[in-house]
């Protein structure tokens, strides 16, 4: 059985306010926290710069990018499993993040720890319940000029069982 569970993310602030999205979920699933890409400069956008961000790692940037205020992973609580059953993860959709204005960052390459894509490692929730992180990576367009503001979207987690 497939169940698609949307998240909202907030993922990248390039000015100083701090923003948080959370969305609301069945009984089978709860966001913890959303990904965050925190703060950063864009300092050299003549090629497309990337923010790495780890399912439980930690934040890093090409050199076209300085990191103000470091980003988080997400975290989701899966609840109400059966516990002999495997579940895998991944990513059925995910929109660019955009701002006030019309440039946009894409989002992709989303990793999970621990690692139950669905081409990856099945895990068996003990309990039924599983802490899952999920990472992904932020991309520039070349070229592209961003302003100062909060940029967001959103990406449906679907999880297999």
């Amino acid at each position: 059985m497939k169940k698609f569970l949307p998240l909202c993310l907030c993922l990248v602030l390039l000015a100083f306010s701090s923003t948080r999205a959370r969305a609301v979920y069945t009984n089978d699933g709860v966001e913890i926290e959303p990904i965050y890409f925190g703060q950063i400069v864009i300092t050299n956008n003549t090629s497309a710069q990337t923010c790495t961000l780890p399912a439980g790692g930690i934040m890093t940037c090409s050199s076209g990018i300085t990191i103000l205020h470091t980003g988080q992973y997400g975290v989701f609580r899966l609840s109400n499993y059966d516990p002999t059953v495997a579940i895998y993860a991944s990513i059925a959709s995910s929109s660019a993040l955009t701002g006030p204005n019309t440039s946009t960052f894409s989002i992709g390459s989303f990793t999970f720890a621990p690692n139950i894509n669905s081409i990856g490692n099945a895990q068996t929730p003990p309990g039924g319940t599983l802490t899952l992180y999920i990472g992904a990576t932020l991309t520039t367009t070349a070229g592209q000029t961003y302003s100062l503001d909060p940029y967001s979207g959103t990406y449906t987690l679907q999880i297999n069982y």
